[in-house]
């Protein structure tokens, strides 16, 4: 709420680092649940179903909305890039294989939260803008991976430090706009470019047989 808030009142800033605030929510929120055993405390509420309708608030509408409020998509067509992001991103949630055996995302994993505001404070073009949206949004029909950084076990501290880099970047970004940091604009690409390089590893790499075996194994 707080959020979208922010992006009502045009304040890119707090909007940003609330939508920071939900990607750290997002990552924590389940060991949480389960270290405090809430399905056994609070057997009436789903809390799978609750994550799914705040992720979709947090991660995908806000995000969508400030691209919108900041002028961020082209003027023509802006507004169906716009509804197509969310449209993708319902079905993406609606997914009953969002992850494999190995804990990596099926698709991108609607974490929108992060790429709009990494676009945002690049200064990115409003054509380059929807071209990033609309390719991230497209491998959500598809099994193309990205990496749970705190589930995926291989590469664990590398992924968790590539993440949390990631975001202290956008949140120092952000505080000390509008000086233009090119460490910093460098550090925005480079990990999530680690992030789409190590999904296309899993997903073309050697690894990829690992889904192989798997739908042997479901077919027989």
């Amino acid at each position: 709420m707080f959020g979208l808030m922010a992006v009502v009142d045009g304040d890119f800033k707090v909007a940003i680092v609330w939508l920071a605030v939900a990607m750290i929510v997002d990552g924590i929120d389940g060991p949480v649940a389960r270290a405090w055993d809430v399905r056994t405390h609070v057997p009436r509420i789903d809390g799978y179903t609750l994550d799914l309708i705040i992720d979709y608030v947090t991660c995908i509408v806000i995000p969508v909305l400030f691209m919108i409020r900041f002028d961020m998509l082209p003027n023509r067509g802006g507004l169906l890039i716009a509804s197509f992001v969310l449209f993708l991103s319902a079905l993406w949630m609606s997914r009953t294989d969002q992850m494999t055996d190995d804990l990596y995302f099926n698709g991108f994993p609607c974490e929108w939260n992060m790429i709009v505001p990494t676009l945002y404070l690049l200064e990115a073009s409003p054509w380059v803008t929807a071209t990033v949206c609309i390719a991230l949004a497209l491998t959500q029909l598809t099994n193309w991976k990205f990496i749970h950084p705190m589930q995926v076990r291989k590469r664990r501290v590398l992924n968790v430090t590539v993440t949390v880099a990631w975001l202290a970047v956008v949140l120092l970004m952000t505080a000390d706009w509008p000086a233009h940091n090119e460490v910093g604009k460098w550090l925005l690409i480079a990990c999530p470019l680690y992030i789409v390089g190590v999904g296309a590893w899993r997903t073309l790499g050697p690894e990829s047989a690992l889904d192989h075996g798997a739908a042997n194994t479901a077919h027989a």
